[in-house]
């Protein structure tokens, strides 16, 4: 390698380290001077990927929990534009070398295997004497752009779609008619639940909704509209929907368990025009009653547990 400063052609003082797709590496020599400004490039690339992964994480855990999250597409996408910001800063960011200076920052890189591009002409050519290579005359151009730098944009995006889904809240459709129905959410079909008339733990289908307002209406296959309900989901919290669900009723079912058991069963009766209903966070349990075993049990210190109960109007147990 020649001794000299590949950017301008001064004594080298220092080396950086230069790397090939194919596996080649060459410690390139620079001034003091000349090393300053490799180094601010490179860091300037640091701060771009961490500036991308701070505006774009920051979206990604804080949109979900927005009072109406947007749409996973929507959410992705909005991530992605923002984690791409910093990327086009640091790429479009104005470079003008020095007086002096062939380079503003690395003046030497691998544009293919052993092919070595080089800013300083001189430089070029006193490194092919003395390795016995070719020197040919070829523009350099300043790398603004590596794949390193998109890095964080699809990881928040990722973590931003995790988010969403994990920390939407449950809600449970059940189907009390007599026919199969499908239920859509703000126009998009999310679940089909097929009829049922008993209380059951496991009736019906469990289905993940973002929270805030949405318009939920469940269908016949024939396209008869059983229910149409605007509603609001609330984040932390489970929910039932019960479309066309007249002459049934829903109640919350709590009962003391353990040694602290002094008293029987309270019922809450669930009410509203829509059969649309936003649970207690710590609900025990769906469409069963509270295990006997459990609430005898006395080596449990105590405490209270809630289970959603139904049964047709007038004939509930």
């Amino acid at each position: 390698m020649p001794a000299s400063c590949a950017c301008c052609g001064e004594p080298a003082a220092r080396g950086s380290l230069t790397r090939g797709r194919g596996g080649s590496s060459l410690i390139v020599g620079y001034c003091d001077d000349c090393t300053v400004h490799v180094g601010r490039d490179a860091t300037r690339g640091l701060a771009g990927v961490v500036a991308s992964s701070l505006l774009g994480g920051g979206l990604a855990l804080s949109l979900p929990f927005a009072d109406r999250p947007p749409s996973i597409v929507v959410l992705a996408l909005y991530v992605l534009v923002a984690a791409v910001v910093p990327v086009l800063v640091v790429v479009l960011w104005p470079r003008r070398a020095a007086p002096g200076h062939s380079a503003e920052g690395p003046a030497a890189r691998f544009v293919a295997d052993g092919v070595l591009l080089c800013a300083n002409d001189r430089y070029a050519a006193e490194l092919a004497r003395a390795n016995g290579g070719k020197h040919e005359l070829a523009t350099f151009r300043e790398r603004r752009f590596a794949a390193w730098l998109l890095v964080p944009a699809p990881l928040c995006a990722a973590v931003g779609v995790a988010t969403l889904v994990v920390s939407s809240p449950l809600v449970r459709v059940v189907n009390l008619g007599t026919e199969r129905v499908t239920v859509d959410v703000d126009g998009r079909r999310m679940v089909a639940v097929d009829p049922t008339s008993v209380e059951n733990a496991s009736a019906g289908a469990e289905v993940r909704i973002t929270a805030g307002e949405h318009e939920l209406v469940a269908r016949t296959a024939g396209g008869r509209e059983v229910e149409r309900a605007h509603v609001r989901v609330e984040g932390g919290h489970p929910h039932l929907f019960a479309p066309g669900s007249e002459g049934y009723c829903f109640w919350l079912e709590s009962a003391e368990y353990g040694r602290g058991r002094t008293s029987e069963a309270v019922r809450e009766p669930l009410e509203g025009a829509a059969h649309f209903w936003v649970l207690p966070a710590e609900l025990g349990g769906f469409f069963r009653p509270v295990p006997e075993q459990a609430r005898a049990e006395t080596r449990l210190t105590g405490g209270t547990v809630t289970v959603l109960r139904q049964a047709p109007c007038g004939a509930d147990p």
